[in-house]
C-alpha cells in the first residue's frame, strides 16, 4: 500500500512538473513570437549589465594589490597579470586614482544600462499585456453568438482584466530571472578561474538546495491555478450580485448574497495565504542554506585547501554575491510559476473563442433587400440542452416593404427566428435567403448594416443620449438624430430634459423610464436608416400608454421599410400586413388579422381569447376611420 501511495505521489509530481514545463514552453514561444525585437534588446542590455559587472570585478584585483594585499600567489596572481596586460594595452598606469576612476566609470555605465533595462522591461511587460488583451478581445468579439450566449460574461471580464494582469507580472519575474541568471553566470566564470574546486562545491550545494525545494515550486504552480479558479468564481459572483441587486433587495436577500461573497473572498484569501506561506518557507530555507554553504566554503578554503588569504577574500566576495542571486533566481522562478496558470487560462479562453469563430468571408458582397427574406426547411436546436430542436422544418416568407408579425406562446421559437434572420444563429438544416440568395459569410456584414434591432431588454450605455444614439451611426448629424427621435415618438420627452441630448442615462439607462428606454432604442435603430426593422418583444414590458406610443411610431413607418415584429402580445400587431403563428418551432397559421380571426377553431383565435381580446371587434377597430376609436 505504501509503495502504491509513493508511486501515485511520484506520478502526480511528474505530471505536475510536465504541466509546468509545457506551460513555460508555450509562454516563452508566445512572448518571443509577438515581442521578438524587444526581447532581443532586453537580452542585449542584460549582457551589457553582465559585462560591466565582470569588468568591475576585474578592477577589484588591482585595488587589492594597491592597498597592500599579497595578490601574486595562486589564481589571483594570474588575474593580476591579465589586468596588468589590459592596462598596458590601453596605455594607463594602474595607480589608485586611475583604478578608482575607471571603477567609477564602469559602475556608472552599469547603472545606466540598469536604468535602460528597467524601462525596457516595464515597456515590454505592458506592451505584452496590451497585445494579449487586444488579441483576446478580438477573438471574443469574433466568436459566434451561440458560443457567447452560453458563456458567463464574468469569465470574459476575469480573463481580460485579472488574468492578463497576472501574465504581465509573470513577464516581470521572468525578465528578473534572466537578468539575475546572466549576472550569476558572470560571477561563476570568475569563481571558476579562481578555484574550480570551490566553485564546483558551491554549485553542487546550490543545485542540491534547489532540488530539495522543487516541491515548493510545484506547490506555487498549484496555488496559482487555485487562485485563477477562485478569482473567476469571485468575478462571477460580483457580476451576478450587482446585476441582480434590485431583485435581491426586493426579496431581502442581501444577507445571503453577502454570505456567498464572503465565502468566495475567504477562498481567495486562503489561496493567497497558501502562496505567501509557501514563498516564506522557501525564503527561510534559502537563508539557512546560504549561510551553511558560505560557512562550508570558508572552512574548506582555510582548513582543507589552505588557499591564500587574497584568493579566499575574493572567493568570499564572489560567493557572497552568487548565493543571494541563486536565492533571487529561485524566488523569481517560483513567482513566475505561481503566475503561469494565468497565461494558460488566457490561452485556453483564446482557443475556445477561436474554435467558435464566425466563418470568415472570402470577399464582401452587397445586399439590397428588395423582394424579401425566405426560410427554406430551416431547423435549429441548442444541442447542449438535451431538448428537441427549437425550430423544425420552418418555411416562412417575410416580404420587403411589409409589416410581418410572428406570434406565439413563450418558448415557441420566435426570438430564435429573429436571431436566424440577423445571422446571429446559423441553421442546422435548411437555408435563410435574402432576395433569393443564401445568407453567407460574404454577405453577413452588408446584411447587418441594413438591420435596425430593438429587443425586449434594451441596453443603453452609461453615457449621454447623444452618445447612445451615435453608437448605432457614428456619423449622424443632429438633424438626423432629431428626425430619428421624432419617428420614435421620443423627441418631446428628450427636449423636455434639462440637458436634452446631453443628459446622462445612468447604468443601462436606469435614470429614464422603461417606455422612454424603449423609444430611445427605437430611435437608435431608426438612425441607421435600416432596410429591415426587427422589434423582438419590444413592447412586452410596457404599460398601455407607452405601448401605444411605440405602436403609433411603428405605424408611421408602415410601408416605408420592412418591419418584423416578434411578440406574444397580440395587441401590438393589429396593423401587420401578415401574421405568422408559430408553436413548438413550427408554423401553424399564416394570414391577415381578419383571415385568422375568421377561423373559428384557429390557434390565433385561441391566443386572442387567452389574452382577453375579441379578435373580430379588434379587426373592426383596426379598419375604422374614426381616430378616437382607433386609440
Amino acid at each position: 500500500m505504501n509503495e502504491m501511495a509513493r508511486g501515485m505521489g511520484k506520478t502526480s509530481i511528474e505530471g505536475g512538473t510536465a504541466a509546468v514545463k509545457g506551460a513555460i514552453r508555450s509562454y516563452m514561444a508566445t512572448l518571443v513570437r509577438v515581442m521578438s525585437w524587444k526581447v532581443a534588446l532586453a537580452l542585449a542590455l542584460m549582457v551589457c549589465l553582465s559585462l560591466t559587472e565582470g569588468i568591475g570585478l576585474l578592477l577589484l584585483v588591482p585595488l587589492m594589490q594597491l592597498v597592500g594585499l599579497d595578490t601574486q600567489q595562486g589564481s589571483v596572481g594570474r588575474l593580476v597579470e591579465f589586468v596588468s596586460f589590459i592596462f598596458a594595452a590601453i596605455g594607463v598606469r594602474p595607480t589608485l586614482i586611475a583604478v578608482l576612476g575607471l571603477y567609477v566609470l564602469i559602475v556608472s555605465a552599469h547603472a545606466l544600462f540598469s536604468r535602460w533595462q528597467s524601462s525596457l522591461n516595464f515597456i515590454l511587460e505592458h506592451d505584452f499585456v496590451a497585445l494579449l488583451r487586444q488579441w483576446l478581445y478580438r477573438a471574443m468579439a469574433n466568436a459566434n453568438w451561440l458560443f457567447f450566449s452560453r458563456s458567463r460574461s464574468s469569465d470574459f471580464m476575469h480573463v481580460l482584466t485579472s488574468e492578463v494582469e497576472r501574465v504581465g507580472e509573470a513577464t516581470d519575474h521572468l525578465l528578473r530571472l534572466l537578468a539575475t541568471t546572466l549576472v550569476a553566470v558572470t560571477y561563476m566564470v570568475f569563481a571558476l578561474k579562481l578555484s574550480p574546486v570551490m566553485t564546483g562545491l558551491a554549485f553542487a550545494c546550490g543545485a542540491g538546495l534547489m532540488l530539495l525545494l522543487r516541491g515548493k515550486t510545484l506547490v506555487a504552480h498549484l496555488a496559482g491555478e487555485g487562485l485563477s479558479q477562485a478569482m473567476s468564481s469571485l468575478y462571477a459572483a460580483v457580476s451576478e450580485h450587482l446585476g441582480g441587486m434590485k431583485t435581491a433587495k426586493s426579496y431581502g436577500a442581501e444577507g445571503r448574497h453577502a454570505d456567498v461573497f464572503a465565502k468566495l473572498t475567504e477562498r481567495v484569501r486562503h489561496t493567497y495565504i497558501r502562496a505567501v506561506r509557501n514563498e516564506a518557507g522557501l525564503n527561510f530555507c534559502l537563508e539557512i542554506g546560504s549561510v551553511l554553504v558560505l560557512s562550508l566554503i570558508v572552512y574548506v578554503s582555510f582548513e582543507v585547501l589552505a588557499i591564500p588569504i587574497a584568493e579566499v577574500l575574493l572567493l568570499l566576495f564572489l560567493f557572497a554575491r552568487i548565493i543571494p542571486r541563486f536565492s533571487t533566481m529561485l524566488r523569481s522562478y517560483q513567482s513566475f510559476v505561481n503566475l503561469l496558470p494565468a497565461f494558460t487560462t488566457v490561452m485556453e479562453m483564446h482557443a475556445r473563442c477561436e474554435a467558435a469563430a464566425q466563418p470568415k468571408a472570402g470577399r464582401a458582397e452587397q445586399v439590397n433587400l428588395q423582394h424579401g427574406i425566405q426560410f427554406e426547411q430551416v431547423s435549429f436546436g441548442y444541442q447542449d440542452n438535451g431538448k428537441p430542436p427549437v425550430i423544425w422544418n420552418l418555411d416562412l416568407i417575410i416580404k420587403a416593404g411589409e409589416t410581418t408579425a410572428i406570434v406565439g406562446p413563450s418558448g415557441a421559437g420566435k426570438s430564435t427566428i429573429a436571431d436566424l434572420v440577423t445571422g446571429l444563429l446559423v441553421p442546422d438544416q435548411g437555408r435563410v435567403l435574402v432576395d433569393g440568395m443564401p445568407l453567407s459569410p460574404e454577405r453577413m456584414r452588408a446584411w447587418r448594416d441594413q438591420i435596425g434591432y430593438v429587443s425586449q431588454d434594451t441596453f443603453l450605455f452609461h453615457d449621454t443620449i447623444r452618445a447612445n444614439l451615435l453608437w448605432a451611426c457614428p456619423n449622424a448629424s443632429d438633424e438626423e438624430i432629431n428626425q430619428a427621435l421624432r419617428l420614435a415618438a421620443a423627441e418631446a420627452f428628450v427636449s423636455g430634459l434639462s440637458k436634452g441630448l446631453d443628459t446622462i442615462l445612468g447604468d443601462r439607462g436606469v435614470l429614464v423610464s422603461g417606455g422612454e428606454r424603449q423609444r430611445l432604442a427605437l430611435a437608435r435603430a431608426l438612425l441607421r436608416k435600416p432596410s429591415l426593422l426587427i422589434l423582438d418583444e419590444a413592447t412586452s414590458n410596457l404599460d398601455s400608454e407607452n405601448e401605444r406610443r411605440i405602436q403609433s411610431a411603428i405605424e408611421e413607418l408602415h410601408g416605408q421599410i420592412t418591419i418584423l415584429i416578434i411578440t406574444h402580445r397580440l395587441s401590438a400587431i393589429r396593423g401587420a400586413d401578415i401574421i405568422h403563428v408559430v408553436e413548438h418551432g413550427r408554423l401553424v397559421e399564416s394570414g391577415t388579422w381578419d383571415a385568422l380571426a375568421a377561423e373559428e377553431n384557429g390557434r390565433f383565435g385561441s391566443l386572442c381569447r387567452a389574452q382577453g381580446i375579441d379578435c373580430k371587434v379588434a379587426g373592426d377597430i383596426l379598419h375604422s376611420t374614426d381616430p378616437l376609436l382607433r386609440k
